[in-house]
């Protein structure tokens, strides 16, 4: 399918900015947005979507604290502890996204 007809839309500024939240939702622009809500596919966001600012501020938590286990002052136990419980934390996010995902997938198959 070919995109060769522009359309030109006017909306209140609220509209506007509607609309630019749900497509960044999605990682799309307003253009890819419009033409996806028009193909009739119901909206489903990946927890890894709409969790990103949360998926980012834990990655930087990972980083800085693996640095910190690898200073001398950390004794071997510490640096252990830190792998650790990095690794669970990792385990319990992967297993609630895991959950939400077959959730949605839930949701797609009743409509």
């Amino acid at each position: 399918m070919t995109n060769n007809v522009r359309l030109v839309l006017s909306v209140s500024e609220e509209d506007r900015s509607k609309l630019d939240k749900l497509s960044a939702e999605l990682g799309m622009n307003r253009s890819q947005y419009v033409r996806y809500l028009l193909s009739g596919c119901s909206k489903l966001i990946t927890p890894s979507m709409k969790y990103r600012e949360f998926v980012k501020h834990f990655s930087q938590i990972d980083l800085s604290l693996r640095v910190i286990a690898l200073k001398e002052e950390v004794s071997s136990e510490d640096m252990l502890f830190i792998e650790s419980s990095i690794k669970e934390i990792k385990g319990l996010l992967y297993q609630g996204e895991t959950k939400l995902l077959e959730g949605g997938r839930d949701e797609i198959e009743r409509s």
